[in-house]
């Protein structure tokens, strides 16, 4: 049975609550956190914080490291980016807590956490990606409809897909050197996300093709064994150094994959994977632990469904 305390961020939203639903059963005393006073975890949790913002940085930092030791967390998950970039800049003072943190090397959040590094990277190691430019140095060249979108960002926040030069011209007028321009590749219908984890050693990874629902979120996944991707997925984890987790989001170009994002975090597939037999989270405490992962593919093929479900808080009733 493993034991231990894990402190698991923004736990209000979809990633933070599913990482949690993930850990249940599992040995651990679940610390939650987040901005908001209600979670759709919250009876799930073993204890329940409200944080600041990590804009508000001194005063988020301070508070996590109040929980850390009030609760005598071993391991620190932090969810969303702006939490990933505030942790990796302060790695030094958790360490001085020996909180054990489960966050990508410096190298990988530093080149995944901008969309344009990532491009870069990826075309020098040779692997072939959608052409992208700076949208303030794009003179032409390409094909409408295009994709632009914020350099750093979060899920599918601040992306468009441009269909005319009008369109193209509002948001250069708009841009203050933060936007990318990509060249659009595939449909909807191919695109797939890869879930990668690597212990140092072994590379592992699983991909779904899936299915979006209009913010960006994924709707339905169907398991997809695609070698091209598993190639890609070791490259890229030996390359960069991998030790926890990583997701390669491609659409299928043709008899080959191009990969156009990489989120340098647990991403909101982690109860799909789970279930299908990849317990990454769980692993990267292992590893974290001294210890070892082993991953067993459970099914050859799969399709799982995301659904709403509506929760209520503070229902007092009205006395007859």
């Amino acid at each position: 049975m493993r034991i231990g305390v894990i402190l698991v961020s923004a736990v209000a939203g979809d990633i933070g609550a599913s990482v949690v639903r993930s850990l249940v059963g599992a040995g651990y005393k679940i610390i939650g956190c987040d901005i908001k006073p209600y979670s759709p975890v919250s009876d799930i949790v073993d204890q329940y914080y409200v944080v600041p913002s990590a804009s508000e940085r001194e005063s988020y930092i301070d508070a996590i490291k109040d929980i850390i030791k009030e609760q005598n967390v071993n391991f620190l998950l932090p969810i969303s980016e702006p939490e990933i970039e505030l942790v990796n800049a302060k790695r030094y003072e958790f360490e001085e807590l020996d909180t054990r943190l489960l966050l990508n090397n410096k190298r990988i959040l530093d080149i995944f956490l901008d969309k344009l590094k990532t491009a870069l990277y990826l075309n020098s190691i040779g692997i072939r990606i959608p052409k992208t430019v700076l949208l303030k140095e794009y003179e032409g060249g390409l094909d409408f409809p295009l994709i632009v979108k914020s350099r750093r960002g979060y899920g599918s926040r601040s992306i468009w897909k441009v269909e005319n030069p009008n369109d193209l011209v509002y948001l250069k007028n708009k841009d203050n050197g933060s936007f990318i321009v990509q060249q659009y590749i595939g449909s909807a219908e191919v695109e797939f996300t890869t879930g990668v984890f690597s212990d140092g050693r072994n590379v592992s990874s699983i991909t779904f093709r899936r299915i979006l629902g209009v913010d960006g979120t994924t709707l339905e996944v169907l398991l997809s064994n695609e070698e091209y991707l598993n190639g890609i997925a070791e490259r890229i984890a030996k390359a960069t150094d991998l030790v926890g987790y990583i997701n390669i989001q491609s659409r299928r170009v043709g008899d080959i994959f191009l990969p156009f994002e990489i989120n340098p975090r647990i991403s909101g597939t982690i109860l799909f994977r789970k279930k299908f037999g990849f317990d990454d989270v769980i692993w990267w405490i292992d590893v974290l632990s001294g210890g070892t992962y082993i991953y067993k593919p459970l099914y050859k093929s799969g399709r799982a469904m995301r659904y709403y479900s509506e929760l209520f808080f503070d229902m007092v009733k009205i006395s007859e």
